[in-house]
C-alpha cells in the first residue's frame, strides 16, 4: 500500500510542477507583457487628463489673466538681461557716459571683433555683443565705473580687467577691461 500511495503522490507532484511550469510559461508569454501595456496605458491616461485639466483651466478668463501677466513679467526680467539690436549701440553711449560720470581719463570703447554679435552656445535666439574698454584713473574710479556698470540695465558682464600701475606717481593708471552683453538675435537671422 505505501509503494502504490508513494507512486500515486509522485504522479500527483509530477503533474502539480508540469502544470506551475505550464503556468509560468504562459504567465511570462502572455500576461506578463499586458500588465505592462496596462502600466503604460495608464500612464498616457494620466497625462491626458493633465493635458484635459490645464486646457480646461487655459479657457478660463482668470487663468488667461493670469498667464498674461506671467508671461509679461518674464519678459521684463529677460529685459534686465538681455537687449535689442537698436539698445546694443545705444550700449556704447551709455558706457562713456558712466565713464565721464566718474570723470574717468582717456577713456576708449571698441568693439571686439567684425562680428557684431557673436554666437552663444546652445541658444538660438540671443547672441552675445563683446567690447573692449580701456581708460586711466585711479582705483577709485575704476571701482566706480566698475559698480555702474554691475548695476545697468541690460546687465553688462566684466569677462576680464587689467589695472597697471603708472609709470611716475601723478601718472594715472591703465585700466583695460573686457564687456560683454547678450543681445536678441534677429528673427531672419
Amino acid at each position: 500500500m505505501k509503494k502504490i500511495f508513494r507512486e500515486y503522490a509522485t504522479t500527483l507532484g509530477l503533474i502539480w510542477v508540469g502544470c506551475l511550469i505550464v503556468f509560468v510559461f504562459v504567465y511570462m508569454l502572455a500576461l506578463k507583457p499586458q500588465s505592462r501595456f496596462k502600466r503604460n496605458l495608464y500612464k498616457q491616461l494620466e497625462e491626458k487628463k493633465q493635458d484635459y485639466i490645464a486646457a480646461r483651466a487655459t479657457s478660463n478668463e482668470e487663468t488667461k489673466k493670469r498667464l498674461v501677466f506671467d508671461v509679461e513679467q518674464l519678459e521684463d526680467r529677460l529685459r534686465r538681461f538681455v537687449t535689442d539690436s537698436d539698445g546694443s549701440a545705444n550700449l556704447t553711449f551709455d558706457i562713456s557716459s558712466i565713464a565721464n560720470e566718474n570723470n574717468v581719463l582717456s577713456f576708449s570703447i571698441k568693439s571686439r571683433d567684425n562680428k557684431s554679435v557673436f554666437r552663444v552656445p546652445q541658444c538660438n535666439l540671443i547672441g552675445e555683443n563683446r567690447m573692449d574698454v580701456s581708460f586711466g584713473g585711479s582705483f577709485r574710479q575704476f571701482a566706480m565705473f566698475l559698480n555702474a556698470l554691475e548695476r545697468h540695465e541690460p546687465v553688462v558682464f566684466v569677462d576680464s580687467f587689467s589695472i597697471t600701475k603708472g609709470n611716475r606717481d601723478d601718472e594715472a593708471n591703465k585700466i583695460s577691461m573686457s564687456l560683454s552683453v547678450f543681445v536678441e538675435k534677429d528673427m531672419d537671422s
